[in-house]
């Protein structure tokens, strides 16, 4: 299953934390363990796995033509058919459908919660309530050495069992805890839950290292209890909104480079960036604002005012972008409508001081200087120095 850059990204960073910590383990300090009494007798392997494996489920996942994109695991956590498995199993679905153990299949209608760091998504089936067998969360840490169970659908391979002990409990800045096992994890295994000899389940199943032997890791089930359903979403909208905030971040990062440029005045490099940010974002106000000033200090001053027309449009700090606006018609001796921007970016903000500096200045140029000296006397109020600089202009 395919993982967006940015789950790619996370999980890369984890990978690099723990290899620092396999080979730096001998003089790490020994993290603390929770270990709460037991409460529930312990099973033999093979009841803990009949039990189980009602509860667990195959996640097939659909593009909009219905073509497969591949398949991960998960299980129930509830009557009402709440499901757990990775967010990388659904990231780019927009149809899903989950397989169970009596041979029935339920599609996936609607995505509860999310949790992009731990890899996690809570997902709700349409399944009747007679047919789901929900597992219980364990609230504790697991201990070192204690076995450990996964039961899921490697390859589609249902009813799959592998077994090991718990390595390793690591805890990584800015991820939190995360559990290393020697049981193994398959291709198809991703979103299958990691069971004590209980029954009861202490994470989920995630990655391994292929480079690693026995380096499979699971994310704890205190992720789980810590989903936050805030409302239930179908899984079209929730792809739509996906692709909107992808959009947005792709959009940021054109502008964030174009800024680079921006403050080293370097006006002509930043350009290709705003551009960008805009064709990703059509609404992105702020960079259609810079783009009218990067073409206006370039020369290019038609390109700049359709630029700041549309930072207007999109109300960005409009009594700022009519002001700008106004210099770049001065600069074309379109005064008249220079005029007009200067009175509009007042409007505005009536103690616009810079505005009335160039309000001034304009009626200047037309040969109107009674005007000029009246927006001189209001800068006299505001900016004492604005004022002194009109007011030579006009007597020079």
């Amino acid at each position: 299953m395919r993982k967006s850059k940015v789950l790619t990204n996370k999980l890369s960073i984890v990978f690099s934390f723990i290899f620092i910590l396999l080979f730096l383990s001998c003089s790490a300090p020994k993290p603390q363990y929770i270990s709460l009494p037991i409460t529930k007798k312990q099973e033999d392997l093979p009841d803990i796995v009949k039990r189980v494996v009602q509860s667990t489920a195959v996640v097939v996942v659909y593009d909009s033509d219905g073509e497969e994109l591949g398949q991960g695991s998960g299980f129930f956590i509830d009557r009402d058919g709440s499901l757990i498995t990775n967010f990388h199993v659904m990231e780019n679905a927009t149809q899903a459908i989950v397989y169970t153990n009596d041979g029935n299949f339920y599609p996936i209608s609607h995505v509860l919660a999310e949790d992009l760091d731990g890899d996690l998504i809570l997902v709700s089936v349409d399944v009747p309530q007679k047919a789901v067998v929900p597992l219980t969360l364990s609230h504790t840490i697991p201990e070192l050495g204690e076995s450990v169970v996964v039961i899921g659908s490697p390859q589609g391979l249902y009813q799959t069992v592998s077994d090991g002990i718990v390595s390793a409990v690591r805890d990584i800045p800015e991820f939190g805890k995360i559990i290393q096992m020697t049981a193994p994890i398959s291709y198809g295994s991703s979103g299958s839950p990691v069971l004590n000899m209980k029954g009861d389940v202490i994470g989920v199943a995630s990655f391994q290292m292929i480079e690693g032997q026995n380096l499979n890791f699971a994310i704890p089930s205190e992720r789980i209890t810590n989903l936050k359903i805030e409302e239930r979403i179908t899984l079209e909208d929730w792809q739509i909104n996906r692709f909107v905030e992808e959009v947005f971040i792709i959009a940021e990062q054109y502008y964030s480079d174009g800024m680079t440029y921006y403050w080293l005045d370097d006006y002509e490099s930043a350009i290709p960036f705003f551009q960008s940010a805009v064709i990703s974002n059509p609404f992105f106000s702020k960079a259609y604002f810079c783009l009218g000033y990067c073409n206006s200090k370039i020369g290019k001053y038609a390109d700049a005012i359709e630029y700041y027309k549309s930072a207007i449009y999109l109300e960005y700090e409009p009594d700022i972008s009519y002001y700008n606006m106004g210099g770049v018609y001065g600069e074309l001796g379109e005064y008249a409508k220079a005029i007009e921007s200067f009175k509009e970016a007042l409007r505005q903000n009536p103690e616009y001081a810079e505005a009335h500096f160039g309000l001034g200045l304009t009626y200047h140029y037309m040969g109107k200087q009674s005007f000029a000296i009246e927006e001189y006397k209001i800068l006299k109020e505001l900016d004492k120095d604005l004022a002194n600089k009109l007011f030579n202009l006009i007597f020079d």
